[in-house]
Parts: structure tokens; sequence; C-alpha cells
């Protein structure tokens, strides 16, 4: 099955340069233009759109396909970073979380995979011949990579990924 996954456009802190994680900020000036420059000519044969809960994919949400029914899923929320939400994103940070490193009192690789794994057995079991969009975070599509064996590679606000699950 195949399901269409697109990250957020910028947010403020995107914008800002720091680590949000599972803070809740919204779409910056440039995300909101940019996501309605996208949404000319994005796709609308979706038959349902999951999102995450944060402002900033709800807004994505809302601008790309507003007339499709959303369904709000708390498993495809962004990984939470603890302590190093709301603090500069700095190489030296980005440089071990890509080396599994867990920022303290932040979720865990295995426990963050466990929960987006399950959201894809459920989309699975349930929405096989539906067309799908999945509106979320970079680090969720990360996951999603890791889970299936994918090759990693950076996604970008506003990108869109068609994966087989």
């Amino acid at each position: 099955m195949k399901v269409t996954f697109i990250r957020h456009a910028e947010s403020t802190y995107n914008e800002k340069r720091l680590l949000q994680g599972q803070i809740d900020c919204d779409l910056s000036s440039r995300g909101l233009k940019d996501t309605k420059e996208k949404a000319k000519d994005f796709p609308s044969n979706f038959d349902i759109c999951f999102c995450s809960p944060l402002k900033r994919t709800k807004q994505t949400a809302e601008i790309l396909v507003p007339h499709l029914n959303k369904i709000y899923d708390t498993r495809i929320i962004e990984r939470g970073l603890g302590d190093w939400e709301n603090t500069p994103n700095t190489d030296e940070k980005q440089f071990l979380m890509h080396n599994k490193i867990v920022p303290p009192n932040g979720e865990t690789f295995e426990d963050f995979d466990s929960r987006i794994l399950e959201f894809l057995k459920m989309l699975k079991n349930n929405y096989e011949n539906k067309k799908i969009l999945v509106v979320t975070h970079g680090g969720v599509i990360y996951a999603i990579y890791r889970i299936l064996g994918l090759k990693v590679k950076i996604i970008e606000n506003l990108e869109i990924v068609t994966i087989e699950i």
C-alpha cells in the first residue's frame, strides 16, 4: 500500500533555528506563503488526511486540502526532544541526534519508532484501499525510513514523499 507523506511548511521555530520537537508553534509567514503556493497544484484525489495535532501541521493541512476530513493522530506528532526543545538548533545537537543520542528528558528512538510503527500498522489494517495523505514532521518521515529499512535522506519543508508500507 502506498501512502503519501508531506512535511509541514516552515514554522516560526524553523525560521529562528530553534529545536521544536513537540512544541506547538505556528507556521512562519514564509511557511504560510509557501503552503498557499504549493496548494495551487497540490493533488486533490486523496480519500483521507491524517495529521499531527500540532499547529504547524494543522495549518499546512488546512491550506493544502481544505476539503478533506482530517484525523488528528498523536502517534504522528514529532519526536519529543526534552530539554533541547526551544534551544538553538546547533550542528552538535544535529550530530548527536543523528547518532541516536537521546536529549535529556527526550523520547528514545525505540519509543518514537514504536508509536510510528503502530500508526503504520493501523493504516495497513484499516485503510488498505484508500488514497491517504499524512501531514506530519520530518522526524516522523525519518522514523518511517528507519522502520522500513530505507535509506534516510533529508526531508525539506513541504516535501512530498510516497512510501510503500
